[in-house]
């Protein structure tokens, strides 16, 4: 059985939640910025995590990040494909 094609409504649904997805990796790039940032060594004089963690925490956030972007890009252009084809479908037909 072939899927339906997404309407405009749940399109728009999905690149609305793929940018709050995207938010919430930004806020954990906000933590970990905290988290190493040398200003706070005052407050903590010994930070548990290493390197490796550190690097590890990176690329797992790169990977969701990237994933996000591209789901964002995938549901836009369909979006726009969606929207190019109801305007061919308005528009008058020359005859």
């Amino acid at each position: 059985m072939a899927e339906s094609a997404p309407t405009l409504d749940d399109l728009a649904l999905q690149t609305c939640d793929d940018a709050d997805t995207l938010h919430e990796v930004m806020r954990a790039y906000t933590a970990l910025e905290k988290l190493v940032d040398t200003a706070a060594l005052r407050d903590s004089e010994v930070l548990a995590t290493n390197r490796t963690e550190l690097s590890a925490l990176l690329r797992l956030l790169n990977e969701a990040l990237m994933a996000r972007v591209s789901a964002v890009n995938s549901a836009a252009a369909a979006l726009r494909e969606a929207l190019l084809l109801l305007q061919a479908q308005a528009a008058p037909s020359p005859t």
